[in-house]
């Protein structure tokens, strides 16, 4: 089965995002009841690694996680593949990254080693055409300054990905609260 732990995005944020959507001049956009922002993306999975994962995630401790989604950016270089909104303080993000990666190795689990850049995906592109790019290029100028409100992530989930014609279906398999740590 194909995973990941991500963070959800809360409705009204998931609303602006959708709403930046309409305008998009090109690519294929991600579904709105899907956005989240990936903290590890597992890959295929054996079912007994899928327990292994749970069990790891369950011990997870971690405060919860404040998030503010703030400017938009294509990922891909030269051939984009994806527009992303990206995030104002990625440091709390790249804590708990840290603290998620731990307890997947603590586990015997080994991701796969991606340089950690939180984002929520927007959009997916194929090969783009030279005045899809333009208007790619104006749209990122138009929409330079987007802001969501800021949000606290309160949960970790595992999600199981199901590639289809139309995209990833995600399921949420389990939710792990993110919880104050109190010094011991």
């Amino acid at each position: 089965m194909r995973l990941f732990l991500s963070l959800p995005i809360p409705e009204e944020a998931a609303d602006l995002l959708e709403d930046l959507q309409t305008d998009l001049p090109a690519g294929r956009p991600a579904d709105p009841d899907q956005f989240h922002l990936t903290l590890v993306f597992l890959d295929e999975q054996r079912e007994e690694t899928a327990q292994a994962i749970h069990e790891a995630m369950e011990h997870l401790r971690a405060d919860p996680v404040a998030i503010r989604l703030t400017g938009l950016e294509l990922f891909g270089g030269r051939a984009p593949r994806a527009l992303v909104a990206g995030v104002a303080d990625p440091a709390p993000l790249r804590a708990l990254h840290a603290k998620v990666l731990a307890r997947l190795r603590a586990a015997g689990v080994a991701p796969e080693r991606r340089r950690f850049r939180p984002h929520v995906t927007l959009a997916r592109f194929g090969d783009l055409r030279r005045h899809e790019t333009a208007r790619l290029e104006r749209f990122l100028t138009e929409n330079a300054h987007f802001e969501a409100p800021s949000f606290t992530a309160r949960a970790v989930e595992l999600v199981h990905s199901r590639l289809g014609a139309n995209g990833a279906r995600h399921e949420v398999l389990a939710a792990y609260p993110l919880e104050a740590v109190r010094p011991a």
